[in-house]
Order: C-alpha cells, then sequence, then structure tokens
C-alpha cells in the first residue's frame, strides 16, 4: 500500500511538472510564436489621413505632409542585438535607445509601439535599406499635421501623443505613438478628423524583405481618411483682427446673428500652432506652459471671465422692462451718481440734474439710472428679496450667461450669475439687501462673463429675443451641419417689443455717446462701451490693476450682419482700445474694406506692453 501511495504521489508530480511546462509555452514563450509569424508575415496598420480643415470661403489652412516613424515589439529583439550599430544608423545616442525602449516595454512587451518618429523621406531611405538586420524593429508611415498659417492655435488647436488615459478611454484604437487632437477643432472634432486605421499583411523572406501580399490581400483591411471640415471662421477677417490686436492681450469674438456663425475667434496672445509640431513639439508646449506672465495657452474668447462692466447694463434694463419694476417711459434723475448710504457709484454721464430715459441713460452710460432699476428688480417682492434675485438670474442666464453654452469649441466657462440662494449661503438669509449687491447693476460685483458670452448677447438683442448657439463648424465633408443645436433659434425671457428701445439708445452711442469720435461714416452701428474695474489678490491683499477696455457691437443696425465683444486686457476705458477695435472689424466684414486708414495705423502700430510690463513687476514685488 506504501509503495501504491509513493507511485501515485510520482505519477501526480510527472503531471503537475507537464502543465506547469505546458503553461510556460503558452505563457511565457510568445517571444517564439511572435518571431515565427514576424518572420513571414508583416503586419502594417495603415493611419488614414486627417481630414483637412478649410476656412469658409474654401481657403485651406491645415493640410497633411508624410513623415516615418520606427516601431518596435520589445520581446523580439535579441540579446546579441548590435545596439551601437543601430544608434549610428538612426542618428541617437545609446541613453536615447534605453529610455524609449523602457518606454515601450512599459506599455507591452508584445504590441508594437512608436520607438522613434519623425523620420523624414531623405533620413529614412537610408535605415529601411539596413532595418531587416534588427530584429524587433520595423516602420510605419504617417501624415504629420501642416498648418498653412501661423496663427489662431486657439482655434485650430494642434495635435500631441495619446495620453495612457486617452489609450484606456479608446483602446481599440489608440496605441501609444498615437496622435490625438490637444486643443481646438483638433480636439472637439477628433473623431470627425481622425478617420478608421486600415491594416496590411505582407509575405517577407528570411532576411525580412517584402515579397509580396498575404492572403491574396484577403485579410487587409482599408484604411478611411477623416472627413474634411470647413469652419465657419472668415480667415481675411480672422486674420485682421490679429493684426489689430497688436500688443494688446485680451479676446475678440464675431458672430453671424442670423445662424450663430464665429466669423472670427481671437485670443491674444497669439500662438502658431506649426510650434506644435514635429519633434520640438514638447520643448515649446512645456515652454508656454510655464509663462505664467502671458498665459499664452489660455484661450481667452472662451475661458477667460471679465466683469463686463456696462455693456451689462443693457440686461440690468432689459430684466426690469420683462419683470415690469420701470417700462419704457420710466426716468430717473442722476445727481452725479447713485448714492447709498454714506458711499456712491459715481457717474460720468455728464447729464445731472434732468430726467433721463432708457435711449439716453443707455447712449451716456448713466450708473445712476441702472443701479435705480436693478434696485426696483430685487425689490420686486420686498418680503422676498431672494425671490426677486432668482427671477433677474433666470432672464439673465436665458441670453447664455452663467452656462459653456453647450458649443463646439473644445474649452468653455460658465462665468459667474449669482442667485438669491447663493446670497443667502453667503450672507445669510436676511443680512443683504438690494444696496448690499448694487454692483451688479453695472455689470461689476460678482458677475463674470466670457467674450464669447458677451458676443452671444449681443446677437440676442440684435436679433430682438433669441439667438443660435455659436459654433465654429460650417461644414463637415463638404455637407452643412446638421444638429439642430445649432440650427435651431433659443428664445430669451425678455419679449421682443423691449429690445427696439436698447438698441436705439446703442445707435445713440456713436451719436451723443462714447462711440462718437470712431464712428464710421457710412455704416449703423449700434454698440456699447465698458470700463471694467480689475482687482486681484496677492499675499491676501487686494490690489487694484488699470482697468478693462470693452466694447460690445452690432451692425447694421437695419439688417445686422455682424456682432462683435472686444476685451482688451488692462486698456482703460472701453473708447481708448475695445471701441475702435471693434468698430473696424465691423467695417471690414461688412464693406471688406476700411476708410477710416489713420484709426486702422494707429490700433495696429501700438499697444499696452509696458503696462504689462509694469504689472508683471509689481507682481513680482508683492
Amino acid at each position: 500500500m506504501k509503495k501504491l501511495y509513493i507511485f501515485y504521489i510520482f505519477l501526480s508530480s510527472i503531471g503537475l511538472i507537464f502543465i506547469t511546462r505546458l503553461f510556460y509555452i503558452q505563457i511565457y514563450t510568445e517571444k517564439y510564436i511572435l518571431n515565427a509569424f514576424n518572420t513571414s508575415i508583416k503586419q502594417e496598420i495603415i493611419i488614414p489621413e486627417r481630414g483637412s480643415i478649410f476656412d469658409r470661403n474654401n481657403n485651406l489652412l491645415v493640410f497633411n505632409k508624410s513623415i516615418y516613424e520606427l516601431i518596435v515589439i520589445p520581446i523580439l529583439i535579441d540579446e546579441n542585438f548590435n545596439i551601437i550599430e543601430f544608434c549610428n544608423l538612426v542618428g541617437i545616442r545609446k541613453d536615447t535607445f534605453h529610455k524609449n525602449l523602457e518606454k515601450a516595454k512599459a506599455y507591452s512587451k508584445y504590441l508594437p509601439s512608436v520607438f522613434l518618429p519623425f523620420i523624414s523621406k531623405e533620413k529614412f531611405a537610408n535605415i529601411q535599406e539596413k532595418l531587416y538586420k534588427y530584429k524587433g524593429f520595423d516602420w510605419t508611415k504617417r501624415s504629420l499635421r501642416d498648418y498653412k498659417v501661423e496663427s489662431s492655435a486657439n482655434v485650430l488647436g494642434y495635435i500631441g501623443e495619446v495620453s495612457q488615459k486617452d489609450i484606456k478611454k479608446e483602446s481599440n484604437y489608440y496605441q501609444i505613438g498615437d496622435f490625438i487632437g490637444w486643443a481646438g477643432v483638433e480636439k472637439s472634432y477628433e473623431k470627425i478628423l481622425r478617420g478608421k486605421k486600415g491594416v496590411k499583411y505582407w509575405i517577407r523572406d528570411k532576411k525580412g524583405c517584402i515579397i509580396g501580399s498575404y492572403n491574396n490581400k484577403k485579410n487587409n483591411i482599408k484604411a478611411i481618411n477623416g472627413n474634411d471640415i470647413s469652419l465657419t471662421i472668415d480667415w481675411n477677417l480672422q486674420n485682421y483682427a490679429e493684426k489689430l490686436m497688436f500688443q494688446k492681450k485680451g479676446g475678440i469674438v464675431a458672430i453671424n446673428p442670423k445662424n450663430g456663425e464665429i466669423l472670427s475667434l481671437v485670443s491674444s496672445p497669439i500662438n502658431n500652432p506649426n510650434l506644435f509640431v514635429g519633434i520640438n513639439r514638447s520643448k515649446e508646449f512645456k515652454k508656454l506652459i510655464k509663462d505664467t506672465i502671458d498665459y499664452p495657452l489660455f484661450d481667452r474668447t472662451t475661458q477667460a471671465r471679465y466683469p463686463p462692466a456696462s455693456p451689462f447694463k443693457l440686461m440690468t434694463e432689459l430684466a426690469g422692462l420683462q419683470m415690469k419694476v420701470v417700462d419704457t417711459k420710466t426716468t430717473f434723475i442722476c445727481y452725479n451718481g447713485f448714492k447709498y448710504g454714506k458711499k456712491r457709484i459715481h457717474c460720468h454721464s455728464g447729464i445731472h440734474g434732468v430726467p433721463i430715459g432708457i435711449e439716453t441713460a443707455v447712449a451716456v452710460s448713466c450708473n445712476n439710472y441702472f443701479a435705480q432699476v436693478y434696485k426696483r428688480v430685487i425689490e420686486k417682492y420686498p418680503k422676498n428679496l431672494t425671490k426677486g434675485v432668482n427671477e433677474w438670474c433666470d432672464i439673465i442666464k436665458s441670453f447664455g450667461f452663467g452656462n459653456y453654452l453647450y458649443n463646439d469649441l473644445a474649452t468653455g466657462e460658465k462665468g459667474v450669475i449669482p442667485s438669491g440662494d447663493y446670497y443667502n449661503k453667503k450672507y445669510g438669509y436676511t443680512k443683504w439687501n438690494a444696496i448690499t449687491i448694487i454692483s451688479n447693476s453695472i455689470g461689476q460685483g460678482e458677475i463674470n462673463v466670457t467674450p464669447i458670452q458677451l458676443a452671444n448677447m449681443v446677437c440676442a438683442i440684435a436679433n430682438k429675443g433669441f439667438f443660435y448657439t455659436p459654433h465654429i463648424v460650417k461644414y463637415i465633408n463638404h455637407q452643412p451641419i446638421s444638429n439642430p443645436n445649432y440650427i435651431r433659434a433659443k428664445y430669451t425671457k425678455v419679449k421682443r417689443k423691449y429690445f427696439d428701445f436698447i438698441i436705439s439708445g446703442m445707435e445713440k452711442v456713436f451719436i451723443i455717446g462714447t462711440g462718437k469720435n470712431f464712428k464710421s461714416s457710412d455704416i449703423r452701428m449700434a454698440g456699447k462701451t465698458g470700463t471694467s474695474q480689475n482687482f486681484i489678490k496677492i499675499n491676501h491683499k487686494t490690489i487694484s490693476l488699470p482697468d478693462h477696455s470693452i466694447f460690445i457691437l452690432f451692425a447694421p443696425v437695419e439688417d445686422p450682419k455682424i456682432a462683435i465683444s472686444v476685451i482688451i486686457e488692462n486698456g482703460g476705458f472701453g473708447s481708448r482700445w475695445a471701441g475702435p477695435i471693434a468698430s473696424l472689424i465691423a467695417e471690414k466684414y461688412i464693406r471688406n474694406n476700411v476708410h477710416r486708414k489713420n484709426l486702422e495705423k494707429n490700433i495696429m502700430n501700438s499697444g499696452l506692453q509696458k503696462v504689462y510690463e509694469n504689472i508683471a513687476k509689481m507682481k513680482n514685488r508683492n
């Protein structure tokens, strides 16, 4: 019995050894399977051509150029691999070889990944002849972006190598070394532009040279090129607006109010998308990331939040009319500003001691008038101020403020439109009143908006109560977009009849108001200046900086074709920089020519560089 027991133990041990060996062969010797397969069959991943990008007038903005890449399957590299000889062939250092190989191993020992990108056609020709000598290495061809312009990186975007997060999210498509849109339309329309990968199988001889197609091409999968897209951007207008931003920081947004198409989207400082292409892209990207003075990668048109200042007075009045706390005949007498306790909101309208109505108040930007309107708005329900603020908040948000606008841009910010509940949380239910938040009446206080939200507001005013979601793509694969989010009008909560009075006041800005010095002689424009107070906190100290210059505009008044918002950081009065820039852009778009050459020359050749340098020095001191 004891001998039989020993026999069973011996038999079980033999079986365990066989099972262990079988497990080892199947799991740990994939190298030999891969070697056998890769010796005779080459699998070539076909990277599709990325779609081209055009402007609305069919001007080519982004194309492709071919490059080559070396790929590696780490498990196939022999122990006697001649590293020095290989490095001399491809032109890299030994430490770079080990660094790139470790990166590939971290991704997968068994799957192909990019070892060396961005190889020119000329250099690759020499490498290809001798590559067969180095097992584990192969090559692939792909496209690299070729930006035909040297600006508008915030619009076009740029592409970069996929992250592990991208691979994990779409492991059935991306692998290490692939490229993906990192910003702009390259990011927001990634799946439209990228296309679908293909695969080709080739038969190779013992030297690794291709001798023909595998299985008569039956296993091949054809790559599908990405779709071309045409932007709503008018490149001539975009280029013109960028020139006007010489030595200025800020944002310009121009929209066609008839359909929500974005005609120009300028964020300054302006970036060249070609800086993010090729072997030096990571260095340039890191350099821009570290720039904490200009923040050049920050899209000021969609991400920057500013107090809207006087242009927001239009919202104050429209809310007051809709809530019926004032009517179109309501007047207020201004005594050099709005007084509350020992404080005063000063007024520079120049009209004091006489009744001021809605149109004149808009034209001369009377602070007292709009403070009085806002006070009535908040006190509509005397025993429930929260209800009054919430009703005002809902009206304001119906113009697109306080949300992302749900557009097709890669970046965005909601901004801040405070509600009554917000103030209850901040101050306590009974510890605030209309005077506490009176700064909101003139677009200061807690209110923050983005330039694109301001431009959208102008569209709603020009259309007398509705707007189309701003969007930046006009055609996909040469077919008009059909997304209902972009082609259906969104209506505000203000009745159409109230807008005529606002528009009349905006037109008078160019007649008796702050816009008369840059008025067009032959185009009827409606606008509003703004001078936005600007404070920052450094080391728990609140520091006042030069005001932001703001202007909004639409034109022509009789048939609106363009709505514009301009914000020039630290530019001072709205009439100094933002107003002239907005009026020039409108004239350029409508007439395709500018008659006010002296104004144009002045704006294009002067800027605020010294102001920005002084601000930087002040920040460093603090």
